[in-house]
């Protein structure tokens, strides 16, 4: 079944086992298709609820993060084997004190869901993050692997 929004996303297929979708996140409605993008291949790696739902917070938390403070970034999801890779990448000003905030420490100017980076960090099995204070940017890449252990709770 195809995705349903190809208009607004980009789909790319190296072959039949890698699906990519690439979405530019400008506005609000840009983090809802992400979810829904998300959730479309979750469902072709049979992810259990419990997993899904961790992803579409991380998704929430990055994808607003984009929105809070760079005009412009990229949502790209990709499936290798039984991961779904996310990668977020914006040109904003960067994040100062990193080390902070990923030790839970929330940013006085943060408008997210209160869980940020570092709750990103807890709710997914890979995190990566890299960024820049001369305006450079930052990019996230994070996965969730589906193993046997998370489909025997699938209908959790």
């Amino acid at each position: 079944m195809p995705f349903p929004f190809q208009k607004k996303v980009m789909v790319m297929t190296t072959d039949s086992t890698k699906p990519i979708q690439k979405i530019t996140i400008q506005t609000e409605d840009d983090l809802y298709l992400a979810i829904s993008a998300a959730r479309h291949l979750m469902n072709r790696l049979d992810f259990n609820k419990v997993d899904q739902q961790k992803v579409i917070v991380s998704i929430s938390e990055l994808c607003r993060n984009i929105l809070n403070y760079s005009e412009h970034g990229t949502f790209l999801a990709e499936v290798t084997g039984n991961k779904l890779r996310l990668t977020f990448e914006d040109r904003g000003p960067g994040i100062e004190d990193l080390d902070e905030i990923l030790n839970g420490r929330k940013s006085p100017l943060s408008k997210g869901l209160g869980m940020g980076l570092a709750g990103v960090k807890r709710l997914m099995d890979y995190f990566q993050i890299e960024t820049s204070r001369e305006g450079g940017g930052t990019k996230v890449i994070v996965e969730k692997w589906n193993t046997c252990e998370n489909r025997k709770r699938r209908n959790d």
